[in-house]
């Protein structure tokens, strides 16, 4: 397959004196490394640039499509949402019915609350957690991400010579509150005595630990057996809430999210990107008694809970539509199967071609790390072969595979991806590792 990409190098150009490297999000650059690659449609597992190129699409909106792109049942609920008029700053009836098919499917959401975006959602649920505990510092996972908000935008991706200043906070990016070295504390992943050590020390100023229950943010790295467990009950016995980010896995692995597959029930859970196939939406849920404490009703005050375009009503019945089909869980079945094949297929190329490369996957997310041992934690995904993982992404864009160069990015696959399309992602791996060989 030939690829062509002058249009949007030449679209580059033009846009990048407008909108700063020519992306609206940073993370969008990454798909070629030299310059920003342009679409103009999509349909099902497919997506084609400005330039005419088809796709096999791994990238999957960072996570956001979970059907497919231009579902056609999300499409006629959109559509007839339109029809009414309403969109956002009244109440919409459909809020009441999205948010019962929530707390229907989410055993530990017991109530829930709308907001915009993923980010939106983790600031919520931390501002509930030191609203209702008292206390403000919060505890993260190294390699964990969850949104630019400055208490746990930290200790995402640092440098291996900065490690060593563990648990200190690393910030992501310039710019964020010095406050954050103070207020956050950072702990290893799948380390249970770490929890514990920082618990013990601050638990009565500690209002909440806030972790991924599937490490995606590094590509996959899955709770190690008992690890949830085992967190829900360290936090449960020091007074301390604990917060699930189900952003990415929410929905992928079982109805109920990743609590439900790993039955641990957190005491808040976030949810965003597949919750609507794409239309911006997020979700904060609960148990009752933290969540009531957002309601204008709540006597002696309450804590702050509002946006504009919350419960949007075209994203809401996005959303409605979306979670019908999500709630039989066929769809998160035919995930797995997926998920296992890829898993089987880059095994055995990897070991026929004598490359030391594995898939690591779950609920039809996954990466493929260029390193012999399991992927347990950020630690373990850092020493990934840089360099054969460049090659390897770029075989797989020029064999019509959409790939990130991100060396940690969590790749995914939809509802609509066919069968025959795992056998072509598999046959284009299978040829860049012969040639890695």
């Amino acid at each position: 397959m030939a690829i062509q990409l002058q249009k949007s190098k030449e679209f580059y150009e033009h846009i990048k004196d407008v909108i700063p490297g020519g992306v609206t999000s940073n993370i969008r650059y990454s798909l070629l490394g030299s310059h920003p690659l342009y679409f103009e449609k999509a349909q099902g597992s497919k997506a084609y640039d400005i330039d005419g190129n088809e796709f096999i699409d791994c990238i999957v909106s960072m996570g956001a499509i979970i059907l497919g792109h231009g579902d056609n049942d999300i499409s006629i609920a959109v559509r007839k949402a339109l029809e009414s008029g309403l969109t956002c700053g009244l109440e919409a009836a459909i809020a009441f019915r999205v948010a019962k098919k929530i707390t229907q499917m989410v055993p530990a959401a017991e109530q829930v609350r709308f907001a915009n975006s993923g980010m939106e959602a983790i600031i919520h649920a931390l501002i509930i957690a030191r609203g209702v505990t008292g206390k403000q510092k919060l505890v993260k996972v190294l390699g964990h991400y969850h949104g630019s908000y400055d208490y746990v935008d930290c200790s995402f991706r640092p440098p291996k010579e900065l490690w060593g200043l563990m648990p200190m906070p690393i910030p992501a990016t310039p710019g964020l509150t010095k406050d954050l070295l103070d207020k956050t504390l950072v702990i290893p992943w799948n380390d249970l005595a770490a929890l514990e050590r920082i618990l013990v020390r601050h638990g009565g100023e500690i209002a909440a630990v806030i972790m991924e229950p599937v490490n995606h943010n590094i590509g996959c790295a899955l709770p190690e057996p008992g690890y949830l467990d085992g967190v829900r009950e360290l936090t449960r016995r020091h007074d301390v809430l604990l917060i699930f980010d189900e952003i990415i896995t929410g929905f992928r692995c079982s109805p109920g999210g990743a609590q439900t597959f790993f039955g641990v029930e957190p005491d808040l859970t976030t949810f965003g990107k597949g919750v609507a196939n794409g239309f911006p939406i997020a979700v904060v849920c609960g148990k009752k008694e933290i969540m009531e404490c957002v309601s204008p009703t709540t006597l002696g005050g309450y804590i702050s809970f509002a946006g504009t375009f919350n419960g949007h009503a075209i994203c809401l019945a996005a959303a409605e539509a979306t979670l019908a089909k999500l709630e039989t869980g066929k769809i998160q079945e035919s995930f797995a199967e997926n998920t296992k094949r890829l898993e089987k297929g880059i095994r055995e190329s990897a070991e026929k071609r004598g490359v030391a490369a594995r898939l690591q996957g779950f609920g039809g997310q996954f990466q493929v790390y260029f390193v012999r041992e399991k992927v347990i934690d950020y630690r373990s995904a850092f020493p990934t072969n840089k360099d054969m993982y460049a090659k390897f992404q770029r075989a797989m864009f020029e064999g019509g595979i959409l790939w990130s160069t991100g060396p940690y990015f969590h790749h995914g696959i939809t509802a609509a991806h066919s069968a025959e399309d795992i056998g072509r992602m598999l046959d284009v791996a299978d040829h860049a590792l012969n040639a890695l060989a």
